[in-house]
């Protein structure tokens, strides 16, 4: 087995499972902060509170996903190229730089979204809807989560990949025939 191959795919999966714990947290934090104002249930016991944490998590996954699979990219590259564990640290510093900022940036958008949805609804708060334990708001505003990250990722991912140095290709590599 190739030592530089399981390196490689041992620096993914701690970086995968760092990046979601990190993403949890975060979005559990600020979701919490937002919609604890206010009454209503206890929002333990409140299921749309827990619909709209479940979907803000999988919408900030999406987003972030795609911007951990530029580094993953990067990594699969340096270690094409034989420079894997010279050049780790490097693109460890720089790569958690990218997350970090993909991780805010991504919870800014879908915080921003929310905001912006509940404005353009005007007679209707779905934040507090939410907040009184109504599921409908709930689910509406899970998908307009989900809807906003699939549409964001791409454009969030080509934002951020300046700070990543991608390596020219090695010879050979991503060459299609003719």
């Amino acid at each position: 087995m190739n030592g530089a191959l399981l390196g490689a795919g041992a620096v993914k999966l701690f970086i995968g499972i760092g990046l979601g714990g990190l993403g949890v947290f975060l979005t559990w934090k600020l979701l919490t902060r937002v919609l604890s104002r206010g009454d209503g249930p206890p929002l333990e016991d409140n299921a749309a509170v827990g619909i709209l944490h479940a979907t803000a998590l999988l919408s900030l996954g999406i987003l972030v996903r795609q911007v951990l699979s530029a580094l993953f990219d990067t990594i699969d590259l340096f270690m094409l190229r034989g420079e894997f564990l010279k050049t780790l640290p490097r693109v460890l510093l720089l790569g958690g730089l990218h997350i970090g900022l993909a991780l805010g940036l991504g919870a800014t958008l879908l915080l921003l979204g929310v905001f912006l949805f509940n404005r353009l609804t005007p007679g209707i708060d779905e934040v507090a809807a939410v907040r009184a334990g109504k599921i409908g708001p709930a689910l509406v505003l899970g998908a307009i989560l989900v809807t906003l990250a699939l549409l964001a990722a791409p454009g969030l991912e080509a934002l951020l990949t300046g700070l990543i140095p991608l390596p020219a290709l090695p010879e050979g590599v991503g060459v299609t025939a003719s």
